[in-house]
């Protein structure tokens, strides 16, 4: 049985590749996402705007890039 976070998570008219090209700024197309109901996960992937570990990665491991996810309304 989903738990309430992945239901809300995996709800294609709440959360889709449109929604997530708004938020990073990338095109829809470069950005997949993939629903595990097995496990209650949501895995979002798109191409990092530089090398991690370059000169110029200011987020080495990816750890703030959920912040833009935080601005979204959850569905009542």
């Amino acid at each position: 049985m989903p738990v309430e976070g992945y239901r809300i998570a995996a709800d294609e008219t709440f959360i889709d590749e449109r929604t997530i090209a708004r938020l990073y700024g990338i095109d829809a197309a470069m950005a997949e996402m993939f629903r595990i109901p097995s496990l209650n996960v949501v895995k979002i992937s798109f191409p990092r705007p530089v090398s991690q570990g370059s000169i110029h990665d200011r987020d080495i491991h990816a750890g703030q890039h959920h912040v833009p996810l935080a601005s979204l309304c959850l569905p009542r």
